[in-house]
């Protein structure tokens, strides 16, 4: 039989809860089981029933020295360093050390309670941090509690179970304007990238998969473009990764204003002595692959040349599934050019189209009904 008591250290604020556990069965020594409390005297007794409910079960687990900080730091290097990419591992990484660590990081893993990590979201938010940084916040803190469940660290729940997030902001799209749309395409004729620009414009392609593009992925003749690999920069370097998900591994067709300004690219490769099957299609101007940064950086100084406000490289995706849409092309159709795995992706990120999508069936629904009572 189990039995626990608990004793008033600091008047109305803090408790030890003292727990009877029976012999200890290698030693036959008592067990005592005490824990401090930082709170009133009903959290000391929810803790005193939870460990003898657990002591009960048998699921109770011994209070361990690791903190939470240096538990995430185990985590990421031993559990999650083979199981991410290089680049989603560094994102984790710097979630963990620039906004977990400083703030609960030193304490215990047994100590750690969801009102703890409820107000690292709470801070995180009145600093004017997105809903969607919190949320991946969670997401990294989430995953290092539920490893530490697994391995017994932790008796009891997930804290991060236990926490409620903030709603989803929807993210603001910025796609050009028809005016600013022809201002774009009319500079980049003479610009070094007017190649890889258009062909982003004009394909919907993804930064990292225009610079991962090999020529060996572009049929020319058959005017199609298959997508297999994605090019990203790490502090490791370039790597080359598979499209993240099935619906990003593609090939669609591609527009003849783009296959001709292709076609002449190619000419321009092969008389540099760049072009290869294996080579990629943009690299830089000594052959290689092109780091995505760099083309960042050329890019913004190109907008910035001509005037164009706030137009990024994704900018162009954006501007080339409005474009789409506006002109009657399907939405199934739409998300799979852009390698969205739900279609619910594609129809929430360019709700914007959608009041003149309704707007322009409803006036071809009242030429059908006109045409009915002619």
């Amino acid at each position: 039989m189990f039995k626990g008591r608990i004793v008033e250290i600091i008047k109305g604020k803090k408790y030890k809860v003292i727990i009877e556990a029976g012999k200890d069965p290698a030693t036959g020594d008592r067990k005592r089981i005490t824990k401090n409390v930082n709170g009133r005297k009903t959290l000391a007794e929810s803790i005193m029933i939870d460990i003898i409910s657990e002591l009960k079960q048998g699921t109770y687990t011994e209070p361990n020295k690791i903190t939470f900080g240096n538990w995430l730091i185990t985590w990421l290097n031993d559990y999650k360093k083979l199981d991410l990419r290089q680049s989603t591992w560094e994102s984790y990484e710097i979630q963990a050390r620039l906004h977990i660590i400083p703030a609960l990081g030193a304490l215990y893993l047994q100590d750690l309670r969801p009102e703890h990590l409820q107000k690292l979201y709470s801070d995180k938010l009145k600093a004017g941090k997105s809903s969607r940084t919190v949320r991946y916040i969670h997401q990294v803190a989430h995953g290092a509690l539920e490893q530490a469940v697994k391995n017994k660290l932790i008796s009891g729940q997930n804290a991060a179970k236990m926490t409620t997030l903030p709603p989803l902001d929807q993210k603001e799209i910025r796609a050009m304007s028809p005016e600013e749309q022809d201002t774009f395409l009319e500079s980049i004729k003479k610009h070094s990238l007017s190649a890889a620009l258009l062909t982003l414009i004009g394909t919907g392609m993804r930064r990292g998969e225009l610079l991962g593009l090999r020529w060996q992925d572009v049929d020319l003749d058959k005017g199609i473009i298959q997508i297999k690999q994605n090019l990203v920069g790490t502090k490791q370097g370039l790597k080359v990764h598979d499209p993240k998900t099935k619906s990003s591994k593609r090939s669609f067709s591609v527009p003849q204003l783009v296959l001709e300004i292709l076609n002449g690219h190619k000419l321009k490769m092969q008389a540099k002595g760049f072009y290869d099957a294996d080579n990629y299609v943009f690299c830089s101007n000594k052959g290689n692959a092109m780091i995505p940064r760099n083309f960042n950086r050329s890019f913004t100084n190109f907008i910035n040349s001509i005037g164009l406000v706030g137009v990024t490289v994704h900018t162009l995706r954006h501007t080339f599934a409005t474009r789409m849409l506006e002109i009657g092309v399907p939405m199934r159709v739409v998300q799979e050019m852009l390698g969205h795995a739900k279609i619910t992706v594609t129809a929430g990120t360019y709700s914007h189209v959608s009041p003149d999508l309704k707007r322009d069936a409803a006036d071809k629904m009242n030429d059908v009904l006109k045409g009915t009572e002619e």
